[in-house]
């Protein structure tokens, strides 16, 4: 591969989720040449979290092509707000594998936003595994509500109905009243309740586990499944406050403005996507839903080619290395 193009150089874009890490070279007209997929990444602040990552990335980049020296690098993380010890770490972590003239570090919620919003105004619901919500103000001021993690944050994320969902289907077998759907697509699945809990606490990435039982309450819930209904729609509600905190905290309450979605969770369908879209016009009327116009590598696209404009507080640059 060469190190730049006849137009100018080439740009590696990273989207580092909890469940996969992607990556794409692209050159300095947007053109794809090369595209990976690899194991999610860890929260890089947790305990032996860096090494993790550092891990993780160099499988997702090993698939791509021999790399040469890239113009930019713009690396989304999950838990990598910025400025902060964490992307730090995360900008380490990335110089140590690939060369690069700048590198931008931001958490994945700043590649989301971008991604489906743009930069302009508005609010960005970002819910996979994990959730978080990025609002940016009328003056450009970036806001962050959520995404501390699923040990006691991530509300209406994938980790938050996986976990009630195992929660519910494990009271069946104690001979408590839960779902019987649910504990049957556990057993399914798992086996045995003790081979559930096995199979989660002794993963290598037990959340990543836990979040994958949400296909399962939004399959029972498609079959009518009441306490799987109720689930989604808790979840929606969720997301939907965490909406309205954003939009109070950045003053966009009063006037019209744009908000929009990324990530797997609205991959649900109905029975989580109706819910929320009724809070939110419940909530905050002069809210609009804007279709995402791309996902978090797009977002990241905006930020390696440096046109990011206004949101330095929420990236880390570093020079070449």
């Amino acid at each position: 591969m060469q190190s730049a193009n006849k137009d100018g150089g080439l740009y590696l874009l990273v989207d580092g989720g909890k469940s996969k890490t992607e990556a794409l070279i692209i050159d300095s007209d947007g053109s794809e040449i090369a595209r990976s997929r690899g194991p999610g990444l860890e929260i890089i602040g947790s305990v032996n979290g860096y090494e993790r990552v550092v891990e993780s990335l160099k499988a997702t980049f090993d698939q791509l092509p021999n790399k040469g020296r890239f113009t930019g690098v713009a690396f989304g993380l999950n838990g990598a707000q910025a400025p902060s010890p964490s992307s730090d770490l995360a900008a380490k972590a990335i110089s140590s594998l690939v060369k690069a003239d700048r590198f931008t570090i931001a958490s994945d919620v700043v590649m989301n936003y971008l991604g489906a919003l743009g930069n302009q105004p508005g609010v960005v619901v970002a819910a996979g595994t994990g959730a978080v919500i990025m609002a940016i103000s009328r003056q450009g001021v970036p806001y962050r509500i959520d995404g501390d993690g699923p040990l006691f944050s991530d509300r209406g994320s994938g980790y938050d109905i996986g976990r009630q969902g195992l929660r519910i289907a494990a009271m069946v077998d104690d001979g408590l009243h839960g779902s019987s759907t649910l504990h049957k697509a556990m057993i399914k699945r798992f086996g045995t309740l003790e081979n559930t809990a096995a199979s989660v606490y002794g993963a290598v990435n037990p959340i990543e586990v836990v979040a994958s039982f949400s296909r399962s309450v939004a399959e029972a819930a498609g079959e009518g499944d009441e306490i799987s209904i109720e689930i989604l729609r808790l979840a929606a509600q969720d997301l939907a406050l965490n909406v309205l905190a954003a939009a109070k905290r950045s003053q966009l309450v009063g006037a019209p403005f744009s908000y929009s979605t990324a990530g797997g969770i609205f991959n649900i369908g109905p029975l989580l996507d109706k819910p929320f879209h009724d809070f939110i016009a419940q909530l905050l009327p002069e809210a609009q839903f804007q279709k995402p116009l791309g996902g978090a590598i797009s977002g990241a696209r905006i930020v390696a080619m440096d046109k990011a404009l206004g949101l330095e507080q929420v990236t880390t640059r570093a020079g070449a290395n």
